[in-house]
This record gives structure tokens, sequence and C-alpha cells, in this order.
């Protein structure tokens, strides 16, 4: 993957119409939401299905490179905070668990800007995580087995400022999350792991 981002820094560099590159940093700083589905599944006989969405917010801190006045790379810096919900059920007894799931987070995007429309997209790499759960014996959610996600979106720039919509998320079949009750673990095939964002910033 860095090979790839470095291969077409490089190419795009050669043949970008910009005589200097130019370096910009900045701030963001925005709202997010989840979709996050799986089939109900049974922990040492309690019963789990996906709650409704919830709303977190995120922060962060941005780089980026012009390579010509169409294209530039951007990196990132970001502390998420994403919120899931999940409902359990156990001798007909319902339990709603709501849990915080803090990030630390360098996305890595390839962009185009036509004016003041920008598109972009590239990887997301997860360097640090936490979890807070507000029943922790009934239930925790590892999410070690996706440390990549895969993002993209849509923004607006206007001068200095900069108004961005993105998703981001963990596609394939085989994406998993690890399930913790009162000790039993149990790995759970995500149908959906998806983060909605939306953020307003600045360039300096």
């Amino acid at each position: 993957m860095k090979r790839l981002f470095l291969s077409l820094a490089a190419a795009l560099t050669l043949c970008g119409a910009a005589s200097a590159q130019r370096l910009q940093a900045g701030f963001r700083g925005g709202i997010n939401t989840t979709d996050f589905r799986f089939s109900p599944v049974v922990v040492n006989g309690t019963r789990f299905v996906a709650g409704p969405s919830r709303t977190g917010f995120e922060a962060g801190f941005v780089l980026r490179l012009n390579l010509s006045k169409y294209v530039h790379l951007q990196s990132e810096l970001n502390y998420n905070f994403v919120n899931y919900a999940v409902r359990s059920t156990r001798e007909n007894m319902s339990t709603d668990v709501r849990l915080r799931s803090e990030r630390l987070e360098i996305p890595v995007q390839l962009g185009f800007q036509f004016g003041v429309v920008r598109l972009f997209g590239g990887a997301s790499f997860r360097v640090n995580h936490s979890l807070k759960s507000s029943h922790p014996d009934l239930l925790q959610i590892g999410f070690g087995s996706g440390k990549v996600a895969w993002m993209g979106g849509l923004g607006v720039q206007i001068k200095h400022f900069f108004l961005d919509v993105r998703i981001q998320g963990y596609p394939g079949p085989t994406h998993r999350n690890t399930f913790i009750s009162k000790g039993y673990k149990q790995n759970v095939r995500m149908r959906h792991d998806i983060v909605w964002g939306g953020s307003l910033g600045f360039f300096f």
C-alpha cells in the first residue's frame, strides 16, 4: 500500500500542471454515525442483535500536498469517537448496551479538485483503539480484525475552508469482530461495519 501511494505521487508530480508543489496544514472536526449490522447471535446463552445507529464525533489535523492544480495527496491524524448500540436478551429480559470506540487513525487519501468540488479516496490506518461499554460484563467487542479500512468521499472547498462528507468501512464477507460476554468469546461476521462522517475544517 505504501509503495502504491509513493508511485502515484511520483507519477502525478511529473505530470502535474503546477510549477511548484504546495503544502497546506489545517484542522477538521465533525460528527459521525454508524451502520453496524450483523445476524442475531447467541453468546453464552445471551442473544445479541444490532441496535439503532448512534452519533459520535471526530477531530483531526490535516496535511495536504498539492501535486498539481487538480490532484493532491492528503494525510490526517484523527481522533474519532464512534458510538454503537447492541440489544441483548436473556431469559426474556432485554438490555440496551451502548459502546464507545475511541480510535486514533491516519487516513491517506488521493484527491481530485474540480473548482470548489473535491473527490477523494484511500485507506485509513488505525494505530490505537480503546472501548468503553455501558455493561462491560454483558458485552464488549474486539475490533482488532480490521485495522485498515477503505474510505472515500466528496467535499467542497472555498478558499481556506472546506466541508467533507465521507464513508469508511471494512469491506468483504470475511470481516469479523469478537463479542465477549461474561468471559465467553465468539467471532461474529459483520454484514455492515461502516462509519459515515461529515466535517468542517480550515487550512492556515
